[in-house]
């Protein structure tokens, strides 16, 4: 089956799909991107995920003029084209197409590129996943999703050769911040914790699904820093992302984590799936 992605105005297969080696993004990393989780051929929190990507457009002053109404009729074809039941939808919006200067022409039009990928996205019952830490290596403006991926993309590839899935980050104090691809999170004395937003943390969009919904069920939430100690000893660890949604996590360091029985945290997930079948 031919894979479709859209490229500046076009639907096409995606083995012909080109960029211009003059984009910014390749020169530059001058672009920003979202991913949006497919289920069942709808996709999850798109107004979240908007909502971000304008602040991130906003955030590097490109000007995106495309009417967002539009961008969702081009993501529901792109779903349709694939038969994308299930996976995510990747939209990247660079600043254009321009001779290599660091400077930019206000006169120059932003580039929008849109791709899928099949895959499964939230499981229940998925596995428990391995944690490594290491210090952040990050720029300060992590709240923007930008494409400079490169201190995330090392510090994954560092846990996959100490078989993990994951990399938490720490500031210069200790202090976790997020984990490369994913917010993290700790349950202790019956209180969901996870990091306050700041300029070193990216707003996950379901980071905040989770707190909406833990409000809903009663469920004690905090926003306050904590250190790799605090994840030693507390009563469950997990990470959310768009695509896996919820991962709990088994191991930090090589060392395994407590892992209770917990009632909240399986009544968190089964509701979650709930919204997710409603969206």
């Amino acid at each position: 089956m031919t894979c479709f992605s859209y490229t500046n105005g076009k639907f096409i297969p995606s083995y012909k799909a080109k960029i211009s080696i003059n984009d910014r993004s390749v020169h530059f990393s001058d672009a920003v991107y979202e991913v949006v989780t497919v289920y069942n051929y709808r996709m999850l929190f798109w107004k979240d995920h908007i909502d971000r990507l304008k602040n991130s457009l906003n955030a590097i002053d490109i000007k995106f003029n495309i009417n967002f109404q539009s961008l969702l009729i081009k993501c529901e074809e792109l779903i349709k084209k694939n038969y994308l039941k299930e996976g995510i939808i990747y939209i990247h919006i660079s600043r254009g197409i321009a001779k290599r200067n660091h400077n930019w022409s206000d006169k120059i039009f932003p580039s929008l590129i849109m791709s899928c990928s099949h895959k499964k996205t939230y499981n229940v019952n998925a596995k428990k996943v391995a944690l490594i830490s290491h210090k952040d290596i990050r720029w300060n403006n992590c709240h923007i999703k930008t494409v400079s991926l490169l201190p995330n993309v090392l510090l994954k590839q560092k846990a996959l050769k100490k078989n993990a899935f994951e990399c938490l980050m720490l500031d210069d104090q200790g202090y976790i911040t997020e984990a490369t691809t994913s917010n993290i999170w700790i349950f202790k004395k019956n209180t969901l914790i996870t990091t306050p937003l700041t300029s070193n943390i990216l707003p996950g969009v379901t980071r905040k699904k989770i707190i909406e919904l833990a409000k809903t069920l009663n469920i004690p939430v905090c926003e306050e820093k904590f250190k790799e100690n605090d994840v030693y000893k507390a009563d469950n660890v997990f990470i959310t992302n768009s695509s896996a949604i919820i991962l709990e996590a088994n191991k930090l360091n090589g060392i395994k984590l407590k892992v209770t029985n917990n009632k909240v945290l399986k009544n968190i997930k089964s509701e979650m799936l709930k919204v997710i079948h409603n969206e």
